[in-house]
């Protein structure tokens, strides 16, 4: 299961929990939804562009990759952790 897999389970099971319900379901409810939009910033996607490498994560916040992660990512294929 990939990450942004996971955190759409994580969403999928939050929906189904109440912040109106009992103090144990609504700290649940929080604490899942925080958990997934953890994933989704630590989840990194490259699209290579016309300008460059575009990193994008999984909220949706891009940016141009700079030119030592470009290198890397070229002769590795690793990604930076945060975008």
């Amino acid at each position: 299961m990939t990450d942004s897999e996971l955190t759409i389970k994580a969403r999928e099971i939050a929906r189904c929990l109440s912040y109106n319900g009992d103090p144990r379901q609504a700290a649940a409810k929080h604490v899942i939804k925080e958990l997934a939009h953890r994933l989704d910033t630590l989840d990194v996607r490259a699209h290579k562009k016309s300008d460059g490498i575009l990193l994008v994560n999984g909220i949706g916040k891009s940016r141009f990759a700079t030119f030592f992660e470009s290198a890397i990512f070229r002769i590795f294929g690793l990604l930076p952790r945060r975008v």
